[in-house]
């Protein structure tokens, strides 16, 4: 670091024990204390709102912003009641004249921001988090092209803190992250206010933890650092075997070693086959697993702990299909075990293999290229006939499924038709399930259907071509399986107006004609919405999805999970459509339908009702199945 020391004036015009204001020639301002001999100088800007602090209160080495209270010992600069510090300067005395070093020891500087920052997201306090983020992008070292600007590392830190300390592995919070990240790249959202969302949501689930394992809370479990000794790179599939057997650390451990030597393609590999194999935690298994791949590829110094914690939540998750319920299901893809299942759509994952079997792979994408069709498309027909057996229930949809995988049809070409499929399921949504205190069903259930759809298809470009068939029959399956979450005996017309009438807040007055989308949506207004929808080509649907990305983002919902729905669900819509040969405006009503009305975010009287029944009958809920 090199020095720049300027001149701050004689000795004898610094009374002890009483904040100064000095500043340069360039305007900036330092608070300077003489005490015990020492002057300490300190930025007199306080880090919270930027009021002076030569203007506070000393009392024992402890300067006190006179604004908010905030409490500084001059000493370090560190803060002891408020938030973050406060940079502090060099000083020393020279033939009785005060120096200052302005020189900022860059690398001190980022480890000062980082820990600062780490500590924000520990509290849940976006806005010292985004202030942090800030002064750490402000030192220039981002790297311009990644299109995050200067807030890139602090997203990063952001990746990487919440994947560390995520209790149970991968969560909302981070999937949140890595569309707010793809939505900023394109444009459609500021980084400071996506920025201020994630960390919320990241904070918020993992606040006051420290990283599994080893922080306060913390229950059993040893370490997932431990170096696995006798790891073998060329048996990937021991981490599905760990996870199969809820070995979690075995499974963490082994993937951070994976990471590290075979990158993000490796661990793609290795946790492909344990994913294809059911429907695990209503989706989230696949969903999150896409996600984590995304924010891998896009942060690559925080790859080892996202997908570190990808592979514990996979370790945590429930197989939903693998209950009861799901008959129709397992009895499909015990069938499809049996094809002869080959072709060009496994030649991506065949690269992939060969490249992971050889020297390290090259990171993933940070994100799928969209536009590009899944598959060869079924003709028009038969697929309007595929989506309608897919509709119709869990067994037919999964017949229909394995009976097109047996006659030839690609896997990616009918998880397209199935993630149409899943749009016209959410579309059709009966809110009176939210009405009710008998049952414990809601509209994030169904979106499930449509994330779950499109992490499929993304992850099915890079699978073997057995997993990618797995991934289209748990796909159809689930989406069948929703059925009873339709709007019950009424025409599609009968049914928007219905979800109008449901979702309208009381009192509100009908859209004034010739308003925007946007007008509508951000009145609530779910038939005037669907109506300017549907008057839209195909290029103004694509700008609607841009266009709506802030609200859902910003404006859509107030507790974290429901922000995280509403814009996961968003991105996969436009996904879907995106990569659809055959797009039409059902992508648009879908999220229409969902994002628009106004929807409680915490069912006190639903919840009193289903446990007093539970005590009264002992029976659960009534359920989608």
């Amino acid at each position: 670091m090199k020095s720049d020391w300027i001149d701050l004036g004689p000795l004898s015009e610094f009374p002890a024990e009483q904040p100064v204001l000095r500043k340069d020639d360039a305007g900036r301002r330092f608070a300077c204390v003489l005490r015990g001999g020492e002057v300490h100088a300190l930025d007199d800007r306080c880090p919270h709102q930027g009021y002076p602090l030569s203007q506070g209160a000393l009392r024992g080495g402890v300067l006190t912003c006179a604004w908010h209270n905030w409490k500084f010992d001059i000493a370090t600069g560190a803060c002891s009641f408020g938030g973050e510090p406060v940079r502090r300067y060099a000083t020393r005395v020279d033939g009785g004249r005060v120096q200052l070093n302005r020189a900022v020891d860059t690398a001190a500087e980022v480890r000062r921001l980082v820990a600062g920052l780490r500590e924000a997201i520990l509290r849940d306090e976006p806005a010292r988090a985004l202030r942090e983020g800030l002064r750490l992008g402000a030192l220039g070292l981002h790297r311009a092209e990644t299109g995050l600007g200067s807030l890139h590392l602090a997203f990063e830190v952001l990746a990487r803190d919440g994947a560390e300390r995520a209790e149970h592995g991968f969560d909302h919070g981070l999937a949140l992250l890595a569309d707010l990240c793809a939505w900023i790249e394109r444009g459609w959202v500021p980084a400071e206010e996506a920025f201020v969302v994630a960390a919320h949501a990241v904070g918020e689930a993992s606040a006051r933890l420290g990283p599994r394992g080893k922080g306060p809370g913390r229950a059993g479990g040893s370490s997932p650092l431990v170096r696995i000794a006798d790891f073998e790179l060329d048996e990937p599939e021991k981490v599905s075997e760990a996870l199969a057997a809820e070995r979690r650390d075995e499974a963490e451990a082994r993937m951070r070693e994976l990471v590290e030597v075979r990158g993000t393609a490796g661990a793609r590999r290795a946790l492909m086959p344990f994913v294809a194999q059911h429907l695990l935690d209503y989706g989230h298994g696949a969903i999150f697993l896409a996600k984590a791949l995304e924010l891998a590829g896009r942060f690559s110094a925080a790859a080892d702990e996202v997908l570190a914690a990808s592979t514990v939540q996979l370790a945590w998750a429930t197989a939903d299909t693998g209950l009861p319920p799901f008959a129709a299901t397992r009895a499909a893809l015990a069938r499809v075990a049996e094809l002869p299942l080959s072709g060009p759509e496994g030649a991506a994952a065949a690269a992939s293999v060969a490249s992971v079997d050889g020297a390290a792979a090259a990171p993933a994408a940070s994100a799928p290229a969209l536009g590009a069709p899944l598959a060869p498309p079924l003709a028009p027909a038969e697929r309007a006939a595929f989506e309608a057996e897919v509709l119709a229930g869990e067994r037919p949809a999964v017949e229909a499924t394995v009976g097109w995988l047996a006659r030839g049809a690609g896997p990616l070409a009918l998880l397209g038709a199935i993630g149409h499929a899943a749009a016209l399921r959410l579309a059709r949504f009966d809110p009176a399930w939210e009405q009710r205190l008998d049952a414990e069903v809601g509209v994030l259930d169904v979106t499930h259907a449509v994330t779950f759809a499109e992490a499929a298809a993304a992850l099915g470009r890079e699978a073997l071509p057995r997993e990618a068939a797995q991934l289209a029959v748990l796909a159809a399956g689930f989406v069948g399986k929703l059925r009873a979450a339709d709007v019950s005996h009424v025409s599609h017309v009968s049914h928007v107006a219905h979800v109008a009438q449901a979702a309208a807040p009381a009192g509100a007055a009908a859209r004034a004609p010739g308003g925007t989308l946007l007008q509508a949506v951000e009145a609530r207004d779910v038939g005037g919405a669907l109506a300017i929808a549907r008057e839209l080509d195909a290029a103004g649907r694509r700008r609607a999805f841009a266009e709506l990305a802030p609200f859902a983002a910003f404006d859509a919902a107030v507790r974290p999970i429901f922000t995280a729905h509403a814009v996961k669900t968003l991105e996969a819509l436009q996904r879907l459509e995106s990569s659809d040969p055959q797009p039409d405006g059902a992508y648009l009503e879908a999220l229409l339908t969902y994002l628009v009305p106004v929807r409680r975010e915490l069912h006190a009287r639903r919840i009193a009702a289903v446990a007093r029944k539970f005590m009264s009958d002992g029976r659960p809920p009534e359920g989608l199945y």
